[in-house]
Protein backbone atom coordinates (compact mmCIF):
# COMPACT_ATOMS: atom_id res chain seq x y z
CA UNK A 1 0.00 0.00 0.00
CA UNK A 2 2.85 2.23 0.68
CA UNK A 3 4.48 1.29 -2.54
CA UNK A 4 1.07 2.26 -4.27
CA UNK A 5 0.32 5.91 -2.48
CA UNK A 6 4.06 6.98 -3.36
CA UNK A 7 3.74 5.59 -7.03
CA UNK A 8 0.21 7.54 -7.14
CA UNK A 9 2.10 10.42 -5.37
CA UNK A 10 4.13 10.60 -7.73
CA UNK A 11 2.12 10.61 -10.88
CA UNK A 12 -0.14 13.45 -9.65
CA UNK A 13 3.33 15.38 -8.70
CA UNK A 14 4.20 15.05 -12.34
CA UNK A 15 0.73 15.81 -13.80
CA UNK A 16 1.24 19.28 -11.62
CA UNK A 17 4.69 19.85 -13.03
CA UNK A 18 3.40 19.52 -16.55
CA UNK A 19 0.79 21.46 -15.68
CA UNK A 20 2.79 24.31 -14.37
CA UNK A 21 4.98 23.76 -17.07
CA UNK A 22 2.25 24.36 -19.90
CA UNK A 23 1.33 27.15 -17.86
CA UNK A 24 4.69 28.79 -17.92
CA UNK A 25 4.74 28.33 -21.44
CA UNK A 26 1.54 29.74 -22.62
CA UNK A 27 1.74 32.38 -20.00
CA UNK A 28 5.50 33.71 -21.44
CA UNK A 29 4.61 32.84 -25.19
CA UNK A 30 1.84 35.53 -24.76
CA UNK A 31 4.48 37.70 -26.40
CA UNK A 32 3.78 36.67 -30.14
CA UNK A 33 0.76 38.93 -29.60
CA UNK A 34 3.36 41.71 -30.51
CA UNK A 35 2.58 43.39 -33.64
CA UNK A 36 2.96 46.89 -35.23
CA UNK A 37 0.70 48.74 -32.90
CA UNK A 38 1.19 46.16 -30.01
CA UNK A 39 4.23 45.75 -27.90
CA UNK A 40 3.47 42.69 -25.63
CA UNK A 41 6.17 41.47 -23.15
CA UNK A 42 6.35 38.03 -22.05
CA UNK A 43 4.48 36.78 -19.46
CA UNK A 44 5.55 36.01 -16.17
CA UNK A 45 4.33 33.73 -13.45
CA UNK A 46 3.68 34.88 -10.19
CA UNK A 47 3.43 32.72 -7.39
CA UNK A 48 0.86 32.59 -4.54
CA UNK A 49 1.03 35.15 -1.90
CA UNK A 50 -1.32 34.77 0.97
CA UNK A 51 -5.08 35.52 -0.80
CA UNK A 52 -3.43 36.21 -3.46
CA UNK A 53 -2.77 32.87 -6.20
CA UNK A 54 -0.77 32.47 -8.78
CA UNK A 55 -1.15 33.83 -11.98
CA UNK A 56 0.31 35.09 -15.13
CA UNK A 57 0.86 38.47 -15.58
CA UNK A 58 1.48 40.49 -18.63
CA UNK A 59 2.57 44.09 -19.67
CA UNK A 60 2.46 45.74 -22.91
CA UNK A 61 2.62 48.85 -24.46
CA UNK A 62 -0.14 50.47 -27.49
CA UNK A 63 0.65 52.65 -29.78
CA UNK A 64 4.11 53.89 -28.04
CA UNK A 65 2.24 55.48 -25.10
CA UNK A 66 -1.08 53.77 -23.57
CA UNK A 67 0.73 51.10 -20.89
CA UNK A 68 -1.25 47.97 -19.93
CA UNK A 69 -1.51 45.23 -17.56
CA UNK A 70 -3.42 42.07 -17.64
CA UNK A 71 -2.99 38.96 -14.75
CA UNK A 72 -4.74 35.86 -14.98
CA UNK A 73 -5.37 33.02 -12.27
CA UNK A 74 -3.81 29.76 -13.13
CA UNK A 75 -6.99 27.78 -11.37
CA UNK A 76 -10.48 28.79 -10.83
CA UNK A 77 -11.05 31.57 -12.97
CA UNK A 78 -14.81 31.76 -13.48
CA UNK A 79 -14.19 33.24 -17.00
CA UNK A 80 -14.97 36.70 -15.86
CA UNK A 81 -12.56 40.03 -16.34
CA UNK A 82 -12.64 43.09 -14.01
CA UNK A 83 -10.59 46.13 -15.77
CA UNK A 84 -9.77 48.75 -13.57
CA UNK A 85 -10.30 52.53 -14.56
CA UNK A 86 -7.93 54.34 -12.45
CA UNK A 87 -9.00 57.36 -10.92
CA UNK A 88 -7.21 60.97 -10.61
CA UNK A 89 -5.67 61.80 -13.97
CA UNK A 90 -4.37 58.26 -14.08
CA UNK A 91 -0.88 58.09 -15.47
CA UNK A 92 0.11 54.98 -13.28
CA UNK A 93 -0.97 51.43 -13.60
CA UNK A 94 -3.65 50.30 -10.84
CA UNK A 95 -3.69 47.03 -9.15
CA UNK A 96 -5.03 44.27 -11.53
CA UNK A 97 -4.85 40.79 -8.51
CA UNK A 98 -6.99 41.95 -6.18
CA UNK A 99 -10.27 39.57 -7.55
CA UNK A 100 -7.97 36.89 -8.61
CA UNK A 101 -8.82 34.81 -5.58
CA UNK A 102 -12.74 35.33 -6.50
CA UNK A 103 -12.29 34.26 -9.94
CA UNK A 104 -11.69 37.29 -11.76
CA UNK A 105 -8.69 38.28 -14.26
CA UNK A 106 -7.45 41.58 -13.82
CA UNK A 107 -6.85 44.18 -16.12
CA UNK A 108 -5.45 47.84 -16.70
CA UNK A 109 -4.33 50.44 -17.73
CA UNK A 110 -1.92 54.08 -17.26
CA UNK A 111 -4.27 55.99 -19.72
CA UNK A 112 -1.74 56.66 -21.93
CA UNK A 113 0.85 58.79 -20.28
CA UNK A 114 3.14 58.32 -17.34
CA UNK A 115 2.83 61.55 -15.29
CA UNK A 116 0.97 60.46 -12.39
CA UNK A 117 -2.77 60.59 -10.54
CA UNK A 118 -1.66 63.85 -9.38
CA UNK A 119 -0.18 65.85 -12.39
CA UNK A 120 -1.93 67.83 -14.55
CA UNK A 121 1.14 68.28 -17.24
CA UNK A 122 -0.30 65.53 -19.21
CA UNK A 123 -3.00 67.90 -20.78
CA UNK A 124 -0.14 70.05 -22.81
CA UNK A 125 -0.16 66.65 -25.24
CA UNK A 126 -2.68 66.52 -27.45
CA UNK A 127 -2.37 63.10 -27.97
CA UNK A 128 -2.31 62.03 -24.40
CA UNK A 129 -5.25 64.14 -23.73
CA UNK A 130 -6.98 61.76 -26.36
CA UNK A 131 -5.46 58.61 -25.38
CA UNK A 132 -6.47 59.83 -21.77
CA UNK A 133 -10.09 60.96 -22.97
CA UNK A 134 -11.16 57.80 -24.52
CA UNK A 135 -8.46 55.42 -26.42
CA UNK A 136 -6.40 54.33 -24.08
CA UNK A 137 -9.41 52.52 -21.78
CA UNK A 138 -10.73 51.09 -25.24
CA UNK A 139 -7.82 49.92 -26.61
CA UNK A 140 -6.38 48.36 -23.69
CA UNK A 141 -9.94 46.36 -23.13
CA UNK A 142 -9.41 44.87 -26.49
CA UNK A 143 -5.74 43.85 -26.03
CA UNK A 144 -6.34 42.15 -22.67
CA UNK A 145 -9.66 40.42 -24.07
CA UNK A 146 -7.20 38.86 -26.50
CA UNK A 147 -4.49 38.04 -24.12
CA UNK A 148 -7.27 36.28 -22.32
CA UNK A 149 -8.31 34.40 -25.09
CA UNK A 150 -4.92 33.62 -25.96
CA UNK A 151 -3.95 32.10 -22.33
CA UNK A 152 -7.04 30.35 -21.46
CA UNK A 153 -8.30 28.98 -24.66
CA UNK A 154 -11.60 30.73 -24.51
CA UNK A 155 -13.24 34.67 -24.63
CA UNK A 156 -13.95 35.95 -21.27
CA UNK A 157 -17.51 35.17 -20.70
CA UNK A 158 -18.03 38.39 -19.00
CA UNK A 159 -16.79 41.52 -19.09
CA UNK A 160 -16.51 44.40 -16.06
CA UNK A 161 -15.07 47.75 -15.88
CA UNK A 162 -15.09 49.49 -12.49
CA UNK A 163 -13.58 52.96 -11.02
CA UNK A 164 -14.07 55.95 -9.55
CA UNK A 165 -13.55 59.68 -9.53
CA UNK A 166 -11.49 59.74 -13.00
CA UNK A 167 -12.12 55.98 -12.89
CA UNK A 168 -16.09 56.41 -13.08
CA UNK A 169 -15.65 59.27 -15.86
CA UNK A 170 -13.29 56.20 -17.92
CA UNK A 171 -16.51 53.37 -17.03
CA UNK A 172 -19.06 55.95 -18.44
CA UNK A 173 -16.99 56.87 -21.23
CA UNK A 174 -16.80 52.97 -22.18
CA UNK A 175 -20.27 52.66 -21.95
CA UNK A 176 -21.07 55.93 -23.86
CA UNK A 177 -18.61 55.22 -26.86
CA UNK A 178 -17.86 51.74 -26.55
CA UNK A 179 -21.39 50.04 -25.24
CA UNK A 180 -19.91 46.80 -26.58
CA UNK A 181 -16.73 46.67 -24.67
CA UNK A 182 -18.44 45.43 -21.10
CA UNK A 183 -20.94 43.59 -20.09
CA UNK A 184 -20.86 45.29 -16.40
CA UNK A 185 -20.17 49.08 -15.85
CA UNK A 186 -19.24 50.35 -12.21
CA UNK A 187 -18.85 53.72 -12.27
CA UNK A 188 -17.89 55.63 -8.50
CA UNK A 189 -18.64 59.44 -8.36
CA UNK A 190 -17.92 59.70 -11.87
CA UNK A 191 -16.33 62.65 -13.45
CA UNK A 192 -19.02 64.27 -15.83
CA UNK A 193 -17.40 67.45 -16.44
CA UNK A 194 -14.06 68.36 -16.34
CA UNK A 195 -14.13 71.94 -17.58
CA UNK A 196 -18.37 72.14 -17.22
CA UNK A 197 -18.12 71.46 -13.77
CA UNK A 198 -14.58 70.47 -12.48
CA UNK A 199 -11.93 73.14 -13.34
CA UNK A 200 -13.68 76.14 -12.80
CA UNK A 201 -15.62 75.64 -10.51
CA UNK A 202 -12.26 74.73 -8.08
CA UNK A 203 -10.45 77.86 -9.25
CA UNK A 204 -13.81 79.76 -8.07
CA UNK A 205 -13.41 78.16 -4.77
CA UNK A 206 -9.68 78.28 -4.42
CA UNK A 207 -9.77 82.43 -4.69
CA UNK A 208 -12.48 82.91 -2.57
CA UNK A 209 -10.79 80.72 0.09
CA UNK A 210 -8.02 82.83 -0.26
CA UNK A 211 -9.80 86.07 0.19
CA UNK A 212 -11.25 85.00 3.43
CA UNK A 213 -9.65 81.35 4.34
CA UNK A 214 -12.04 78.85 6.49
CA UNK A 215 -9.29 77.09 8.97
CA UNK A 216 -10.02 73.58 10.19
CA UNK A 217 -11.78 75.27 13.09
CA UNK A 218 -14.15 76.57 10.65
CA UNK A 219 -14.98 73.51 9.51
CA UNK A 220 -15.66 71.85 12.90
CA UNK A 221 -18.03 74.59 13.41
CA UNK A 222 -19.94 73.64 10.44
CA UNK A 223 -19.70 70.26 10.79
CA UNK A 224 -21.46 70.70 13.89
CA UNK A 225 -24.51 73.24 12.82
CA UNK A 226 -24.81 70.95 9.56
CA UNK A 227 -26.05 68.41 11.77
CA UNK A 228 -27.74 70.06 14.38
CA UNK A 229 -29.48 71.65 11.75
CA UNK A 230 -30.30 68.70 9.44
CA UNK A 231 -30.03 65.62 11.11
CA UNK A 232 -33.44 65.68 12.17
CA UNK A 233 -35.10 66.53 8.79
CA UNK A 234 -35.88 63.37 7.85
CA UNK A 235 -37.39 62.28 11.35
CA UNK A 236 -34.24 59.98 12.55
CA UNK A 237 -31.81 61.90 14.64
CA UNK A 238 -29.22 59.53 13.78
CA UNK A 239 -25.89 61.92 12.74
CA UNK A 240 -26.86 61.36 9.09
CA UNK A 241 -28.21 63.93 6.98
CA UNK A 242 -29.87 61.30 4.64
CA UNK A 243 -31.52 63.89 2.10
CA UNK A 244 -28.94 67.13 1.73
CA UNK A 245 -30.93 68.72 -0.98
CA UNK A 246 -33.63 69.80 2.01
CA UNK A 247 -30.56 71.28 4.09
CA UNK A 248 -30.75 74.39 2.45
CA UNK A 249 -29.21 77.86 3.57
CA UNK A 250 -32.09 78.99 5.40
CA UNK A 251 -31.98 76.07 6.75
CA UNK A 252 -28.55 76.40 7.97
CA UNK A 253 -28.66 79.91 9.69
CA UNK A 254 -24.98 80.85 8.87
CA UNK A 255 -25.32 84.05 10.82
CA UNK A 256 -26.00 82.11 13.87
CA UNK A 257 -21.89 81.13 14.06
CA UNK A 258 -20.96 85.06 13.32
CA UNK A 259 -18.30 86.44 15.60
CA UNK A 260 -20.11 88.74 18.08
CA UNK A 261 -17.61 91.83 19.18
CA UNK A 262 -14.59 90.79 20.94
CA UNK A 263 -15.16 87.02 19.82
CA UNK A 264 -12.13 85.41 18.18
CA UNK A 265 -13.05 81.48 18.96
CA UNK A 266 -15.68 79.52 18.31
CA UNK A 267 -16.87 81.33 15.70
CA UNK A 268 -17.12 82.54 11.90
CA UNK A 269 -15.91 85.83 10.86
CA UNK A 270 -18.25 87.73 8.44
CA UNK A 271 -15.86 86.21 5.36
CA UNK A 272 -15.95 83.09 6.79
CA UNK A 273 -19.63 83.21 6.13
CA UNK A 274 -19.59 84.25 2.73
CA UNK A 275 -16.75 81.73 1.98
CA UNK A 276 -19.04 78.82 3.31
CA UNK A 277 -22.30 80.29 1.97
CA UNK A 278 -20.86 80.44 -1.85
CA UNK A 279 -19.55 77.02 -1.25
CA UNK A 280 -22.52 75.74 -0.03
CA UNK A 281 -24.73 77.46 -2.82
CA UNK A 282 -22.39 76.85 -5.92
CA UNK A 283 -21.38 79.83 -8.61
CA UNK A 284 -24.56 82.03 -10.28
CA UNK A 285 -24.10 83.42 -13.56
CA UNK A 286 -24.86 87.05 -13.99
CA UNK A 287 -28.63 86.41 -14.64
CA UNK A 288 -28.44 84.47 -11.07
CA UNK A 289 -28.76 81.27 -12.63
CA UNK A 290 -26.38 78.31 -10.88
CA UNK A 291 -23.55 77.43 -13.29
CA UNK A 292 -21.73 75.43 -11.34
CA UNK A 293 -23.22 73.42 -8.19
CA UNK A 294 -22.22 73.73 -4.70
CA UNK A 295 -21.37 71.24 -2.38
CA UNK A 296 -23.89 69.60 0.43
CA UNK A 297 -24.02 70.27 3.99
CA UNK A 298 -22.62 67.06 6.23
CA UNK A 299 -19.16 65.81 7.48
CA UNK A 300 -17.21 68.87 6.70
CA UNK A 301 -14.51 67.93 9.47
CA UNK A 302 -14.29 64.41 7.64
CA UNK A 303 -11.16 65.37 5.71
CA UNK A 304 -12.86 66.36 2.12
CA UNK A 305 -13.04 69.73 2.67
CA UNK A 306 -9.62 69.64 4.08
CA UNK A 307 -8.17 67.96 0.86
CA UNK A 308 -9.65 70.16 -1.35
CA UNK A 309 -10.62 73.73 0.06
CA UNK A 310 -8.56 74.85 3.39
CA UNK A 311 -5.70 72.55 3.10
CA UNK A 312 -3.80 70.69 5.93
CA UNK A 313 -1.60 73.78 7.88
CA UNK A 314 2.06 72.70 7.97
CA UNK A 315 1.45 69.03 5.67
CA UNK A 316 1.94 69.84 1.77
CA UNK A 317 2.60 66.43 1.17
CA UNK A 318 -0.50 64.48 2.79
CA UNK A 319 -0.82 62.90 -1.16
CA UNK A 320 2.23 63.14 -2.78
CA UNK A 321 2.30 65.89 -5.36
CA UNK A 322 -0.18 67.45 -4.25
CA UNK A 323 0.23 70.94 -2.39
CA UNK A 324 -2.12 71.96 0.76
CA UNK A 325 -5.46 72.48 -0.80
CA UNK A 326 -6.22 69.90 -4.07
CA UNK A 327 -8.32 72.83 -5.84
CA UNK A 328 -5.30 75.06 -5.85
CA UNK A 329 -3.82 72.70 -8.88
CA UNK A 330 -6.92 73.28 -11.08
CA UNK A 331 -5.74 76.57 -12.08
CA UNK A 332 -2.32 74.72 -13.45
CA UNK A 333 -4.95 72.55 -15.08
CA UNK A 334 -6.59 75.56 -16.89
CA UNK A 335 -3.29 76.62 -17.84
CA UNK A 336 -1.69 73.82 -19.59
CA UNK A 337 -5.15 73.35 -21.94
CA UNK A 338 -4.61 77.07 -22.84
CA UNK A 339 -0.67 76.67 -23.58
CA UNK A 340 -1.80 77.13 -27.30
CA UNK A 341 -2.72 80.50 -26.53
CA UNK A 342 -0.42 82.77 -25.53
CA UNK A 343 -3.31 85.49 -24.51
CA UNK A 344 -4.40 83.40 -21.40
CA UNK A 345 -4.07 84.61 -17.90
CA UNK A 346 -5.22 82.85 -15.03
CA UNK A 347 -5.48 85.78 -13.10
CA UNK A 348 -8.14 87.07 -15.16
CA UNK A 349 -10.15 83.82 -15.93
CA UNK A 350 -13.39 83.98 -15.22
CA UNK A 351 -15.17 80.80 -14.88
CA UNK A 352 -18.60 81.64 -15.96
CA UNK A 353 -17.60 84.05 -19.24
CA UNK A 354 -14.51 82.13 -20.08
CA UNK A 355 -15.72 78.12 -19.61
CA UNK A 356 -16.78 77.40 -22.77
CA UNK A 357 -13.14 78.31 -24.85
CA UNK A 358 -11.65 76.61 -22.35
CA UNK A 359 -13.96 73.49 -22.89
CA UNK A 360 -13.34 73.33 -26.82
CA UNK A 361 -9.60 72.77 -25.53
CA UNK A 362 -10.46 70.01 -22.98
CA UNK A 363 -13.41 68.26 -25.83
CA UNK A 364 -11.53 65.18 -26.08
CA UNK A 365 -11.94 64.65 -21.98
CA UNK A 366 -15.17 65.27 -21.29
CA UNK A 367 -18.36 62.55 -21.51
CA UNK A 368 -20.21 62.38 -24.80
CA UNK A 369 -24.19 63.15 -24.09
CA UNK A 370 -25.67 60.86 -22.29
CA UNK A 371 -27.66 58.44 -24.62
CA UNK A 372 -27.86 55.25 -23.44
CA UNK A 373 -29.47 53.60 -26.19
CA UNK A 374 -26.82 51.87 -27.73
CA UNK A 375 -25.52 50.83 -24.66
CA UNK A 376 -29.06 49.37 -23.22
CA UNK A 377 -29.49 47.89 -26.87
CA UNK A 378 -26.15 46.38 -25.86
CA UNK A 379 -27.38 44.35 -22.86
CA UNK A 380 -25.22 45.80 -20.60
CA UNK A 381 -25.44 46.66 -16.83
CA UNK A 382 -24.31 49.88 -15.26
CA UNK A 383 -24.09 51.03 -11.38
CA UNK A 384 -23.57 54.25 -10.82
CA UNK A 385 -22.54 55.35 -6.79
CA UNK A 386 -21.96 58.90 -5.43
CA UNK A 387 -21.74 60.44 -2.12
CA UNK A 388 -23.77 63.40 -0.94
CA UNK A 389 -21.13 64.82 0.72
CA UNK A 390 -18.51 64.59 -2.40
CA UNK A 391 -16.51 67.68 -2.52
CA UNK A 392 -14.65 67.53 -5.83
CA UNK A 393 -17.74 65.72 -7.69
CA UNK A 394 -20.84 67.24 -6.53
CA UNK A 395 -23.82 65.10 -6.14
CA UNK A 396 -25.95 67.84 -7.90
CA UNK A 397 -23.57 67.51 -11.24
CA UNK A 398 -24.28 63.36 -10.93
CA UNK A 399 -28.63 63.90 -10.70
CA UNK A 400 -28.15 66.43 -13.36
CA UNK A 401 -25.95 64.11 -15.50
CA UNK A 402 -28.96 61.16 -14.96
CA UNK A 403 -31.90 64.02 -16.14
CA UNK A 404 -29.62 64.09 -18.80
CA UNK A 405 -29.59 60.74 -19.43
CA UNK A 406 -33.41 60.14 -18.94
CA UNK A 407 -33.71 62.99 -21.73
CA UNK A 408 -31.58 61.34 -24.20
CA UNK A 409 -31.77 57.53 -23.34
CA UNK A 410 -35.80 57.43 -23.87
CA UNK A 411 -36.90 58.52 -20.20
CA UNK A 412 -36.76 57.20 -17.01
CA UNK A 413 -38.58 53.59 -17.52
CA UNK A 414 -35.74 52.61 -20.04
CA UNK A 415 -32.58 54.05 -17.91
CA UNK A 416 -34.24 51.84 -14.94
CA UNK A 417 -33.84 48.91 -17.08
CA UNK A 418 -30.17 48.80 -17.16
CA UNK A 419 -28.96 51.38 -14.61
CA UNK A 420 -29.07 51.69 -10.71
CA UNK A 421 -27.73 55.00 -9.06
CA UNK A 422 -26.72 54.90 -5.63
CA UNK A 423 -26.22 58.51 -3.41
CA UNK A 424 -25.03 57.43 -0.17
CA UNK A 425 -25.25 59.96 2.97
CA UNK A 426 -22.61 61.22 4.70
CA UNK A 427 -20.11 59.38 1.91
CA UNK A 428 -17.32 61.53 1.16
CA UNK A 429 -15.51 60.81 -2.76
CA UNK A 430 -15.40 57.68 -3.15
CA UNK A 431 -14.88 56.52 0.02
CA UNK A 432 -15.27 57.63 3.95
CA UNK A 433 -17.60 59.51 6.24
CA UNK A 434 -19.98 59.01 8.75
CA UNK A 435 -22.82 57.12 6.93
CA UNK A 436 -22.56 53.83 5.78
CA UNK A 437 -20.08 54.03 2.01
CA UNK A 438 -18.41 50.86 2.15
CA UNK A 439 -20.42 48.46 -0.18
CA UNK A 440 -20.49 45.31 -2.58
CA UNK A 441 -21.46 46.90 -5.60
CA UNK A 442 -19.02 44.27 -7.30
CA UNK A 443 -20.92 41.47 -6.22
CA UNK A 444 -24.29 43.05 -7.36
CA UNK A 445 -23.60 43.77 -10.08
CA UNK A 446 -22.42 39.96 -11.16
CA UNK A 447 -26.07 38.76 -9.84
CA UNK A 448 -27.81 41.47 -11.99
CA UNK A 449 -25.17 40.55 -14.97
CA UNK A 450 -25.36 36.81 -14.71
CA UNK A 451 -28.37 35.93 -12.92
CA UNK A 452 -30.60 38.57 -14.04
CA UNK A 453 -31.52 39.64 -10.56
CA UNK A 454 -31.21 43.48 -10.69
CA UNK A 455 -30.33 45.23 -7.62
CA UNK A 456 -33.00 47.36 -5.42
CA UNK A 457 -31.24 47.88 -2.06
CA UNK A 458 -27.34 47.10 -0.93
CA UNK A 459 -26.06 47.17 2.57
CA UNK A 460 -23.60 49.77 2.70
CA UNK A 461 -21.63 49.78 5.98
CA UNK A 462 -19.18 52.44 7.78
CA UNK A 463 -16.73 49.79 9.34
CA UNK A 464 -15.35 52.15 11.69
CA UNK A 465 -13.45 54.75 9.51
CA UNK A 466 -15.14 58.08 8.53
CA UNK A 467 -11.88 60.17 7.92
CA UNK A 468 -11.19 60.45 4.04
CA UNK A 469 -7.16 60.26 4.63
CA UNK A 470 -7.66 57.47 6.99
CA UNK A 471 -9.47 55.42 4.60
CA UNK A 472 -7.12 56.77 1.97
CA UNK A 473 -4.43 55.22 3.78
CA UNK A 474 -6.25 51.92 3.83
CA UNK A 475 -6.99 51.81 0.39
CA UNK A 476 -3.60 52.22 -1.03
CA UNK A 477 -2.50 49.36 -3.15
CA UNK A 478 -6.06 48.28 -2.83
CA UNK A 479 -7.15 49.91 -6.27
CA UNK A 480 -9.88 47.66 -7.54
CA UNK A 481 -10.94 45.69 -4.13
CA UNK A 482 -11.66 48.79 -2.11
CA UNK A 483 -14.21 47.62 0.06
CA UNK A 484 -12.50 44.70 1.18
CA UNK A 485 -9.66 46.54 1.96
CA UNK A 486 -11.00 48.67 4.36
CA UNK A 487 -13.03 45.75 5.78
CA UNK A 488 -10.04 43.76 6.39
CA UNK A 489 -7.84 46.73 7.38
CA UNK A 490 -10.47 47.23 10.25
CA UNK A 491 -11.29 43.69 11.12
CA UNK A 492 -10.17 44.32 14.40
CA UNK A 493 -11.97 47.59 15.43
CA UNK A 494 -14.37 47.69 18.28
CA UNK A 495 -17.71 46.28 16.85
CA UNK A 496 -19.52 49.65 18.72
CA UNK A 497 -17.82 51.84 16.00
CA UNK A 498 -19.20 50.07 13.28
CA UNK A 499 -22.85 50.26 11.36
CA UNK A 500 -24.35 49.13 8.62
CA UNK A 501 -27.10 51.37 6.72
CA UNK A 502 -29.71 50.22 3.84
CA UNK A 503 -28.80 51.70 0.35
CA UNK A 504 -31.86 52.43 -1.75
CA UNK A 505 -31.88 53.22 -5.64
CA UNK A 506 -31.91 56.95 -6.14
CA UNK A 507 -34.41 58.96 -6.02
CA UNK A 508 -35.66 56.34 -3.26
CA UNK A 509 -34.49 56.73 0.58
CA UNK A 510 -33.79 54.61 3.88
CA UNK A 511 -36.83 55.15 6.08
CA UNK A 512 -36.24 53.86 9.85
CA UNK A 513 -39.10 51.45 10.49
CA UNK A 514 -39.64 52.77 13.96
CA UNK A 515 -37.98 50.42 16.24
CA UNK A 516 -34.84 48.47 16.82
CA UNK A 517 -30.74 50.01 16.37
CA UNK A 518 -30.63 52.35 14.41
CA UNK A 519 -27.04 52.20 13.15
CA UNK A 520 -28.63 48.17 11.37
CA UNK A 521 -29.75 47.95 7.46
CA UNK A 522 -32.03 45.32 8.96
CA UNK A 523 -34.42 48.27 10.60
CA UNK A 524 -34.86 50.39 7.20
CA UNK A 525 -37.23 50.01 4.18
CA UNK A 526 -36.84 51.83 0.89
CA UNK A 527 -39.30 54.51 0.11
CA UNK A 528 -40.78 57.90 -1.40
CA UNK A 529 -38.72 60.57 0.53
Amino acid sequence: MKTRITFVSAILLSVLFQGAQASQARCQSLYLLSDMDHAVEPGVIVPASGETPAHCQVRGVIAGTIRFEVSMPLEGWKGRMMFLAHGGNSGTIGDTKALLKDGFAGATTNSGHDYGPQSGEFVKDHRARIDFGFRAVHLSTVMAKRVIAEFYGNDADYSYIQGCSGGGRSALVEALRFPDDYDGVIAGAPATGWVDSIVPWGIAVSRKQKEHPLTLESLSLMAKNSREKCDSLDGLEDGLISYPPACTLDVLKLDDLQCRQGQEQGCLTEGQIGTASFIYGGLKNDAGEIAFNGIYPGDEDQGDWTMWVTGIPGQDAVIEGLPSSAYETLGVLAQNLSLDDPSFNLEEFDPVKDQAELARRAAPIELPPADFRRFHESGAKLIIYQGWQDVPLRAQDTIDFLSEAADLSGGQDVIDEFSRTYIVPNMLHCAAGTGGWAADYITAMVEWVENGDAPEAIIGTNPGVSNWFQAFSLLQGESVDWYGAVMRATEANDPATKSTRLLCPYPQVARYEGSGDIKNADNYTCGQR
